[in-house]
């Protein structure tokens, strides 16, 4: 029995990851403009503290999820981090609460300039960075 795949299922396969990543940009788009969304909505003093934690703990951790499995593994350590640093918490101070919009705002750039697998040097740096501020302020 011959397993070797023939170019055009090969060609097909890849087609389907691609369509994966696409829907996966897609969805996580809306996913960053909720949790931008609730950030704002807590500014405005419609939302609790608590209550936009627990939707950014939810967001991030699906996020963590599905960005390994189409191949955003960088997008994937942002989301861990986050994530890591809302658990448990259910209140903020003005630094943690900048800490969590950068946050947002790297997840926004791995997206804007399709940054996948690991990234590179800068995405290392980036994250560095926010595991930093996380060890520091969280």
């Amino acid at each position: 029995m011959d397993l070797r795949l023939s170019p055009a299922v090969l060609r097909r396969l890849e087609e389907v990851v691609n369509e994966s990543r696409e829907r996966f940009v897609v969805d996580l788009a809306a996913r960053l403009r909720k949790l931008r969304t609730s950030v704002q909505t807590v500014l405005d003093g419609d939302m609790t503290q608590e209550d936009m934690l627990a939707l950014v703990f939810d967001e991030s951790l699906q996020i963590k999820g599905m960005g390994g499995t189409v191949g955003y593994n960088v997008l994937s350590l942002i989301a861990t981090t986050l994530n890591d640093f809302v658990t448990g918490r259910t209140e903020l101070g003005r630094i943690q609460f900048e800490i969590l919009q950068l946050h947002i705002d790297a997840m926004y750039v791995v997206i804007a300039d399709r940054i996948i697998d690991n990234g590179g040097i800068l995405e290392d740096q980036v994250l560095s960075g926010l595991r930093a501020a996380v060890r520091k302020f969280g």
